[in-house]
């Protein structure tokens, strides 16, 4: 899919629209009952990294205050695409973006929770 502005509002609703417990670990899912985007932040990001790719989309992480990771996107202008930031804001606190590291997709588990969300989005979005 080209990136420009517009598929980039397109693909981040659906990938947002499909953000379910089922996608995250379970010791994640009690607090994800109460702030939804809670525990979806690799997902969303490594998906929105897979629909239009590592040319366009570059991975980020840092630990939070409470040594979590928190996952986010750098697109190729150097806009910050975080899908998940609510779970900060929400609850008036900032995301780690200062510490922000280059990364790479996580494997095993959250691999296949990333490839579950692109499955589900390729599906509403009738792309492959």
């Amino acid at each position: 899919m080209v990136y420009n502005k517009e598929n980039l509002e397109i693909v981040s609703k659906a990938i947002v629209d499909n953000l379910t417990p089922d996608l995250i670990p379970k010791k994640w899912q009690q607090r994800n009952s109460i702030t939804p985007s809670f525990g979806h932040c690799h997902n969303a990001s490594a998906c929105l990294q897979k629909v239009f790719g590592t040319k366009n989309i570059k991975l980020y992480r840092a630990l939070d205050e409470q040594d979590i990771w928190h996952w986010w996107c750098i697109d190729i202008d150097g806009n910050r695409i975080d899908l998940t930031s609510d779970q900060y804001y929400k609850w008036n606190r900032t995301p780690p973006y200062e510490q922000g590291e280059k990364a790479s997709i996580l494997g095993w588990g959250y691999k296949k929770r990333v490839f579950e969300l692109l499955e589900r989005v390729e599906k509403v979005l009738d792309i492959k």
